[in-house]
């Protein structure tokens, strides 16, 4: 068994940048992609902007590719690089190197596009090249066909913490020798029929601005992107040269649904997840340099979530630098979770915890700022929380050989 998972690369593409480098120097500078929308009138959104898969995927084989799965495509393009373990030049792929997704929608667009030409022309009248795409594993499935990743490929959907579960999934099967490398995290596409779900929820800020933990929070921004984290294990690792950047540890999770789409306020379910992943990791809360939160402007959802913190951290809480980073790249659903744990290796790396962008209120006891807060420690927590129930955390960690 492979005790030790290690992350030795990424890949993003969100609307504030593409590359870590370039997300990371984005979310430092307090960036905000939150803007009325190009593709759909009358909405402020957090979308990717002429966005071209050329210059990373090439021309070749992208035809048939909708936006969920080229936005996941180039995403593992960049981790793929960046670890060493691209196989664009092998004649098969390997079997040890594969895929997990986390996502909500999938391909919604082009799953909602071939079911109503069926409703309206008949079925005899679809397009058959169009129904590959309408799986909710599309995107997972064209990106390992994209690659040549012959390994474990898997898509897990729960809810806004579908990316967070994505990675302990992968983290798991690593450990128990199922693969030797895979990617993680998650992927999430803008599209009419998202926009309009987010819309007739009534959860879309009225004001075009998200203030995660403001009092004057009045609503989510909707987001879009991938991000996905090369995971190995520590002896694939070693046997490449490659020095990790991260420890993948411990991981919670909890179920307190009570509605389709309203967060219970108590935190009960956000609470039990917030130790699990402490005392699954072997660390008290004391030992958490920064934590990469949740919320994302909603005010239902924000209270539940600093409630369940104040339960866990008590009265240490006001001096943990907390970060929001969905105020700058918007609420990508089953992304999310990657992009938080994309956050807080950048900020481990760098010692130092992004601005959650416009924050401007004092009012709650947690330290957040419009300014980077400086970080000193090894341990940084990243929580996933749902509307649906879903509740996760991870504590991720620098590596230490």
């Amino acid at each position: 068994m492979n005790d030790r998972v290690a992350v030795t690369a990424a890949g993003v593409i969100s609307a504030i940048g593409a590359g870590s480098e370039t997300f990371g120097c984005n979310l430092e500078s307090g960036r905000s992609a939150s803007a009325p929308s190009e593709r759909f009138p009358g909405v402020t959104v957090a979308e990717i902007t002429d966005f071209n898969p050329q210059p990373w995927l090439g021309a070749k084989g992208i035809r048939v590719l909708d936006r969920s799965a080229r936005l996941l495509a180039v995403a593992a393009k960049m981790a793929l690089d960046e670890s060493g373990l691209s196989q664009e030049n092998a004649e098969t792929g390997d079997p040890n190197l594969g895929l997990v997704c986390g996502t909500v929608f999938g391909s919604l667009h082009s799953i909602t596009s071939f079911d109503w030409s069926g409703i309206e022309e008949g079925p005899a009248w679809v397009n058959p090249m169009e129904f590959p795409n309408t799986v909710i594993n599309a995107p997972a499935g064209q990106a390992a066909i994209k690659h040549k990743l012959r390994g474990v490929n898997s898509t897990v959907c729960a809810g806004l913490a579908s990316g967070l579960f994505a990675i302990h999934y992968a983290a798991e099967f690593l450990r128990f020798g199922r693969a030797r490398a895979l990617l993680a995290g998650g992927v999430e596409e803008l599209c009419e029929e998202s926009v309009r779900g987010f819309a007739k929820t009534g959860v879309i800020s009225r004001s075009g601005v998200a203030r995660p933990f403001g009092v004057e929070r009045d609503g989510v921004v909707p987001g879009e992107g991938s991000a996905l984290w090369m995971l190995e294990t520590e002896e694939a690792a070693a046997d490449r040269g490659r020095t990790p950047w991260l420890e993948v540890l411990g991981f919670g999770c909890a179920q307190d649904a009570h509605s389709i789409n309203g967060f219970d306020l108590r935190g009960e379910g956000a609470t039990e997840a917030l130790r699990q992943a402490l005392a699954n990791t072997g660390i008290s809360p004391e030992q958490i340099a920064c934590i990469v939160s949740s919320a994302s402007g909603s005010r239902a959802g924000d209270e539940m979530e600093a409630r369940a913190l104040e339960r866990v951290f008590g009265p240490q809480l006001p001096d943990v630098p907390i970060c929001a980073p969905k105020a700058a790249f918007g609420e990508v659903m089953g992304a999310s979770g990657a992009f938080c744990a994309l956050v807080a290796g950048l900020s481990l790396q760098r010692q130092a915890i992004p601005p959650t962008a416009g924050y401007a209120s004092d009012s709650v006891r947690l330290q957040l700022s419009p300014a980077g807060i400086p970080i000193s420690g090894e341990y940084a927590l990243v929580n996933a929380f749902g509307c649906d129930g879903n509740n996760a955390s991870l504590v991720i960690r620098l590596w230490e050989n």
